[in-house]
């Protein structure tokens, strides 16, 4: 795990994204739990479109977008791989209001899941967080991972057996232009609510080219 407090330092890319109304949803809308089902802000007739996008990554196409620019200044000096292996990037943001959280999970091939009930994780993810809030509550980072191809690895059952008690857990709190690097794809983990004041959020995972996540196929993912 990789944790970087004032990550951005380009003044002006932050500026961007500050004046940027539309980098992050206005509301999640009302739900204390935040993402109670699967791609449930996917879709445009959601009743918050805040969809999963994908980008093949700025080694074969140029970051056009502020979103884009930004997932390149998180990874382009913080992949393990080699970027021919790198099959490309998920990305998406979120806004939390006071008293909403994530419950436990991994960031999974939603749609593999969705579709199979079988288990499949990007190779390493990142959170970015974006705004002050001193009370804008923890992420969460349990001590268990899951294993690629598992059944239902993911029903209420089965996922209790990867969640640890409080004290074992790595707890890192919000902060503003704080970058947080790790395995998101396979360690449980999970927000706690913010105590007051909102909680803005870009989520990435990197996908290796011997596992394409299944919204590839299906056409599934959103592209700016």
């Amino acid at each position: 795990m990789l944790v970087i407090d004032n990550y951005i330092k380009d003044k002006d890319l932050l500026g961007q994204i500050r004046a940027d109304k539309t980098f992050f949803p206005e509301s999640m809308g009302s739900d204390e739990r935040i993402a109670d089902q699967l791609n449930s802000y996917h879709y445009e007739k959601s009743s918050c479109y805040a969809p999963y996008m994908f980008w093949d990554g700025w080694w074969r196409s140029e970051a056009d977008t502020l979103k884009k620019k930004v997932v390149q200044k998180i990874w382009e000096n913080n992949l393990d791989y080699p970027v021919e292996d790198i099959l490309g990037i998920e990305y998406w943001t979120r806004t939390f209001e006071p008293g909403q959280y994530l419950d436990h999970h991994v960031d999974e091939d939603t749609f593999l899941y969705e579709k199979e009930k079988v288990f499949t994780g990007p190779i390493c993810g990142s959170v970015y967080y974006f705004g002050d809030n001193l009370e804008g509550g923890f992420l969460e980072i349990h001590n268990k991972s899951i294993k690629e191809k598992t059944q239902n690895a993911l029903e209420r059952d089965n996922i209790e057996q990867y969640i640890v008690n409080i004290e074992e857990r790595e707890r890192i709190a919000y902060k503003d232009n704080r970058l947080i690097i790790f395995d998101s794809g396979h360690i449980i983990h999970n927000a706690t609510a913010a105590k007051s004041g909102v909680r803005q959020v870009m989520v990435t995972n990197v996908w290796h080219k011997d596992n394409p996540p299944l919204a590839l196929e299906l056409g599934t993912f959103y592209y700016e």
